[in-house]
């Protein structure tokens, strides 16, 4: 193994990502592991932090979205989250964040938030194992991550995404529930949005609703299923609700998701739900995102708001497998438009933030 990693760091808003290098573990703790990194996506809070519109600890080695393969593990790791036995030269993906498994939120099912977190590209890169991001030629994994193999049919960027957006709306899925049969409104056109799409086809959804500025998003929301797409930027948000109870007998959706971040969104799917409607909202992570919502719209039409952040262990490994399973049935072939390699992460960053594709992959050399 190599001694050395050679690193993109995020110093401060309005300067490229500066290339660094970092000593690498001569030795593991117990339940640690150092992956070679063979690819990384560029997610949207990643240009949010580079943008300056959300705060990090730098110096950081920005970069959640990663699959890498094993070159060393320390004492205790033995088994991925499927049980299957781990190896050096496996490929693997592991959850975004790193938990203690025992203060009160990891043993109250929320690992999330535990209270001893460690978040892969949220971590200042001063701090011990230094590497905790994807832009870089190294990860260090953290002592309570969990690991799953990936699928030997997967190709890297169709499941270098899975530990972000499609993790994340799995956790949704089962949070509010969604049936057979049920309207759905999924508020946004992104990797979350068009990750709920194919959920809600294989669920059986009757009618899947899209909303979105962009024509080109929405136009891709189609072709993972969407069975209704209406452009913000040219249908009035009052008009949602009404086209929504055109095709339900007057009576609204069953279940909205917010995967948009606008603020304006909730009370659109407030106005948009049937009586007795759920709404989940996963995508307002920026603060002061006031809702906007008549609390008299809540009561008397009796409907359930809940909010997620991130998800558990489990739901990345259900993510590969319904990866496994239905990748070729939607184009998620296609979603990861360019690839540069790790000395051009600037002009990677440049082309994401034109959100010309869903995402740009980013691969060490």
């Amino acid at each position: 193994m190599k001694s050395d990693s050679l690193a993109a760091v995020f110093v401060e808003t309005g300067k490229e990502l500066e290339m660094r290098r970092f000593v690498l573990p001569s030795s593991l703790a117990p339940g640690e592991v150092i992956c070679k990194i063979l690819m990384s996506t560029i997610c949207g809070s990643d240009i949010h932090t580079i943008m300056g519109r959300r705060r990090e600890p730098a110096p950081l080695i920005l970069g959640h979205e990663i699959i890498g393969q094993i070159v060393a593990m320390g004492d205790g790791v033995e088994t991925d989250g499927f049980g299957e036995r781990l190896a050096i030269g496996d490929r693997i993906s592991w959850s975004i964040m790193a938990s203690c498994g025992r203060c009160y939120f990891c043993t109250h099912d929320l690992p999330q938030k535990c209270e001893s977190l460690r978040k892969y590209g949220h971590s200042c890169c001063d701090e011990p194992p230094h590497l905790t991001g994807g832009y870089a030629q190294h990860v260090c994994l953290l002592p309570g991550t969990a690991i799953f193999k990936v699928p030997a049919d997967l190709p890297d960027a169709v499941a270098t995404p899975a530990n972000c957006a499609l993790s994340t709306v799995i956790n949704g899925v089962e949070t509010i529930g969604l049936d057979a049969d049920e309207t759905v409104l999924i508020q946004g056109a992104g990797l979350l949005g068009l990750n709920l799409v194919a959920l809600a086809k294989e669920t059986r959804a009757r009618h899947i609703i899209v909303t979105d500025i962009s024509q080109d998003r929405l136009e891709l929301a189609k072709q993972f299923g969407a069975t209704m797409c209406l452009n913000l930027a040219q249908v009035d948000a009052s008009q949602v609700a009404m086209k929504i109870r055109d095709i339900t007998d007057q009576k609204g959706a069953d279940v909205a998701f917010e995967v948009c971040g606008s603020s304006n969104a909730p009370a659109q799917a407030c106005d948009a739900l049937r009586i007795g409607g759920r709404y989940l909202v996963a995508g307002l992570v920026m603060p002061n995102s006031d809702l906007g919502i008549d609390g008299n719209t809540i009561t008397r039409k009796c409907l359930t708001i809940k909010g997620i952040h991130n998800y558990k262990p489990r739901h990345l490994g259900l993510a590969l497998r319904f990866l496994d399973d239905h990748w070729r049935d939607y184009p998620y072939a296609g979603l990861v438009g360019e690839t540069f390699d790790l000395q051009n992460i600037n002009d990677a960053i440049a082309l994401a933030q034109t959100n010309k594709h869903i995402r740009i992959a980013v691969c060490p050399t």
